[in-house]
């Protein structure tokens, strides 16, 4: 068929059908090599409907006025309407509509879900998904049909695949509410993927209605879906009102959602839309790991770690008294430098806040610095916390707990806030929240007399505990009095802290007019929640041209955070187009300031980018500091020898610091190591304890370790009950060798009788994750015909999965299912490449082609060479066949002793056909 210049066939391009429209695959005539997809509308469709139900009519060209025009990376583009005529069966001309859209023909999500995807690409995926949905909503545009089969992909001109939302032509703007409902059964809208106010408006949606929050919720279900393979409402239902219950009224299992995203995806399938994030901004930023926006002393939003503990705070002896003691002893020659010292002292602890609280924080740092030279425990507190935060200086913990130490010895009580801090973030020390509430409840009566004397470090630091309910009641009323009171004084933390606490209460204007005090006052954290404000469309338009001016504005002024933070954006091509140069560029500046996520952001870029040697810098920069993520990498680097000479000892060293951690990947990298004696000795009783310590945090590689030690008596008693316990846990956080255990088991019949469905179930399952064993055992139970339903050509799809692994077994299984169904040159293809690794059954059954001309032109010599390697490599049929060429003279001269040799070898080889012919010719 043809429509203008472009031409298809109506029976073999069909794409997708639905139920208003069919999509077929179209040439361009007019550019060769180039293909778009044509989507055309059915009668109904074309025609509309009318009725009891009142459902206006479809006007297409009201559909296609709105989407004209759009254009984003991740969105397919729209390139016209056009009307194809047909003359119907009454004989009228009838016109449909076809809307003309860019071709993507590298399959769609869903398709890629089934193939399962790597945590990474899954992730990226749906930050793709969300980023055209986020663009969609910012033409006025809701999509009400995200599901997986709605994201297709196509390839960008190097040949990266990149995916494309589809289907965005139904949305709020062209559909009535009555429309959907209607058409439930007919595509539009898919109850799994739909969300509450779909079915109840009035009682769950966003002012009672539809809105982007719609939208929302299908990514949360979208992306559960990526990450775990199932659907968290109805996952194996297909009746509509089971599925519309269990969406309004269950909750879904997280179990198997990766920890870094649960929160995420919770706050996607909240029940009611107010619930749920207020834009896809704020679903990207949280997947990305952008900004929190908790509580804060200096630092305002931040509680990311800039570098793991090293050594813990040791609360000093307090020398205050002591000195005040000898003060009275020298009497007045002494009370001469007292009045000098404090009127020091005083003198520079204002000019230090004047100068901190205008964003000039280098000088700020200096005059405290001069400051703490008097034993000003005030200005030794200060620069704790500057240190923490790099505020005027780079980050050092070590320093910060230092500076800690000596206010303590100066007196200043309010020192135990810093160590409190420090417990519960982990600045410098492992973090502890048992310990930091015992000092948070040392100091709660320090903070609240100096609250009441107008101090607004104290009154920021009291607003803060009410905040977090650190050792007192959680109290948002009296946390934002606290705060009032200090931002009053032009505290910037406390101004920034109101704007959090508003931004939280969704009180949005008050919440930008403190962002923006900040940011009067140079707090460039506040360029960061302005930013934010931007980004999302809270209190003002959104204006991400303006939101990404605002974290280069801080960025440029030295805020670490918003260094980093641009570096994240500029290589994730968030805000931005991607520039991996600016992006190293950014994480290089917070890097080089002891940002420890820049660090190994760093490290993982550049060991992706096979640059190990500068990705070892990286990480040993965040491992010197004691990150255990740094810790692991470098480990890793060394026990790999990338960029480095080989050293498992070294590896172990670095492995050891990280697991000691709690980091579980190491841990079980230490029990393997233990285990197989990499470094030299053997130790399982060793390994064994680190492989439960990973285990407990549910580390699949370590359970499958223990599985695999209980299996085979290795170190414990063998014990298949407890292996089996250990590979199911394995297998349901998709363990690929957890799931091969469990099939193989149950197709031996270990622990429980023998189910071949079960074994195909597990098998399965490891098979889509790639295992090559798996692969090649499914292929098996279906050839050997113990999977019901299933024919021997399905096997085949699974030996030739094992087969583009490389595997020579798989590869002539595949042959040898060719040759039974007789495609002689298809299977001589995979015939040869398993020869080629010297497999003895291709090798023979290559010799019988070239004899029997199959497949290839006859050749008894090539057909004896062949005979001759697989019999060498122990093929009794091949021994029996190169018998034969000896006994009757085919390409070679008789020789019945040679030959009998060969039989000989074949019959005790168990091949019964060379023992009768022994019987009757011998």
């Amino acid at each position: 068929m043809k429509l203008s210049h472009y031409e298809w066939d109506p029976e073999k391009d069909l794409i997708a059908e639905g139920g208003f429209a069919e999509v077929f695959k179209a040439k361009d005539l007019n550019a060769e090599g180039r293909y778009v997809a044509l989507k055309i509308y059915k009668e109904a469709v074309s025609r509309g409907t009318s009725g009891s139900t009142g459902q206006k009519k479809y006007s297409l060209e009201q559909e296609f006025s709105k989407i004209d025009g759009l254009s984003h990376t991740h969105l397919i583009t729209y390139y016209g309407l056009e009307y194809i005529t047909h003359t119907d069966a009454m004989g009228r001309n009838v016109s449909y509509p076809v809307l003309i859209m860019e071709y993507a023909g590298e399959g769609t999500l869903g398709q890629a879900i089934h193939r399962k995807l790597s945590l990474d690409e899954g992730k990226n995926i749906i930050v793709e998904v969300a980023q055209a949905v986020d663009y969609l909503h910012k033409q006025g545009i809701i999509h009400r049909d995200l599901k997986p089969g709605n994201v297709l992909f196509s390839k960008d001109r190097k040949g990266n695949k990149v995916s494309k939302v589809t289907d965005f032509g139904i949305s709020q703007d062209i559909l009535s509410d009555k429309t959907i409902q209607q058409s439930m059964t007919e595509g539009v809208g898919t109850p799994h993927y739909m969300a509450p106010e779909q079915f109840f408006k009035k009682k769950f949606g966003l002012n009672g209605d539809i809105s982007e929050r719609t939208d929302i919720w299908a990514l949360g279900i979208m992306f559960y879906k990526i990450l775990t393979g199932k659907l968290p409402f109805g996952h194996d239902k297909k009746d509509y009102e089971l599925i519309r219950d269990g969406i309004v009224g269950e909750d879904p299992d997280y179990s198997e959602v990766p920890e870094r995203f649960k929160n995420c995806i919770k706050t996607c399938l909240q029940k009611n839309a107010s619930d749920r994030y207020a834009s896809i901004s704020d679903f990207i930023r949280d997947i990305n790991g952008e900004s929190n926006e908790s509580g804060t002393v200096f630092l305002g939003g931040n509680e990311t770690q800039f570098s793991a503990p090293k050594t813990k705070p040791k609360k000093k002896k307090k020398v205050w008294p002591v000195i005040l003691l000898t003060a009275l002893i020298l009497g007045a020659g002494y009370g001469g430098y007292a009045f000098f010292r404090a009127s020091q002292i005083k003198s520079l602890l204002s000019d230090a806040w004047e100068s901190y609280k205008t964003g000039d924080h280098e000088k700020a740092y200096r005059l405290y610095q001069e400051a703490a030279e008097y034993d000003s425990g005030e200005a030794n507190y200060f620069l704790a916390t500057m240190s923490n935060y790099g505020y005027g200086t780079d980050v050092d913990y070590d320093k910060a707990l230092e500076y800690v130490d000596k206010s303590m010895e100066s007196g200043y009580e309010m020192a135990n806030f810093q160590y409190a801090w420090a417990y519960q973030n982990g600045f410098g020390v492992e973090k502890d929240t048992t310990k930091a509430s015992e000092y948070f409840r040392e100091v709660l009566e320090e903070v609240k007399k100096q609250s009441q004397k107008g101090n607004p470090e104290a009154q920021n630091v009291y607003g803060l505990m009410q905040w977090n309910g650190y050792t007192i009641e959680k109290d948002p009323i009296k946390a934002e009095e606290q705060y009032k009171k200090a931002a009053e004084q032009d505290h910037p933390a406390a101004v920034e802290n109101l704007a959090i606490l508003y931004k939280y209460q969704k009180k949005y204007e008050d919440a930008f007019k403190m962002y923006e005090k900040g940011k009067d006052l140079n707090r460039y954290s506040c360029y960061r929640g302005l930013a934010e404000m931007y980004r999302n469309g809270q209190a003002v338009p959104k204006d991400t041209i303006k939101a990404f001016e605002l974290y280069t504005s801080a960025a440029e002024s030295n805020d670490v955070v918003s260094q980093y933070t641009l570096g994240k954006l500029y290589y994730y091509g968030t805000l931005t187009e991607k520039d991996r140069l600016r992006a190293v560029q950014w994480y290089t500046k917070a890097a080089d300031r002891g940002y420890l996520d820049a660090q190994n952001e760093l490290g993982i870029i550049f060991y992706e980018e096979k640059k190990y040697v500068e990705a070892k810098k990286w990480f040993q920069m965040a491992a010197d500091r004691g990150n255990a993520f740094g810790a692991y990498n470098l480990g890793l680097i060394y026990y790999q020898g990338l960029g480095t000479t080989k050293d498992v000892v070294e590896a172990k060293k670095w492995f050891l610091v990280s697991a000691n951690k709690g980091y579980s990947q190491a841990q079980y990298k230490m029990g393997d190591i233990l285990e197989h004696g990499d470094d030299g000795k053997v130790d399982l009783e060793g390994a064994i304890r680190w492989y439960e310590l990973a285990a407990a945090q549910n580390n699949a590689s370590a359970q499958y370790a223990l599985g695999r030690l209980y299996y085979d008596g290795k170190g414990k008693t063998k014990n298949r009950k407890i292996a089996k316990e250990y590979f199911i846990k394995t297998a349901n956080l998709n363990n690929y060798l957890g799931q091969y255990m469990l099939g193989v088991m149950a197709e031996n019949g270990i622990e429980g009788p023998v189910d071949y469905t079960e074994a195909e179930k597990w098998y399965r399952l490891s098979a889509n994750n790639g295992y090559l064993n798996a692969q090649k055992a499914l292929g098996r139970l279906i050839y050997d015909g113990k999977v019901p339903g299933q024919k021997k050509i399905v096997a085949r799809t699974w030996y030739k999965k094992a087969a583009d692994q490389g595997d020579a077994e798989a590869q002539y299984m595949v042959g040898l299912i060719d040759y039974n169904d007789k495609y002689y040159s298809l299977a001589k293809t995979w015939f040869l490449k398993a020869a080629s690794q010297n497999n003895a059954d291709a090798q023979n059954y290559l010799g019988v082609m070239y004899e029997l001309g199959r497949g290839t032109t006859k050749n008894l010599k090539t057909a004896f060479d062949y005979y001759t390697k697989a019999a060498n490599n122990g093929n009794s049929y091949a021994m029996y066949n190169l018998g034969l060429c000896y006994y009757y003279a085919k390409s070679v001269s008789t020789n019945k002793a040679v030959a009998k040799t060969w039989f000989n070898k074949s019959c005790t080889a168990g091949y019964q056909s060379a023992c009768d012919f022994l019987k009757k010719n011998y």
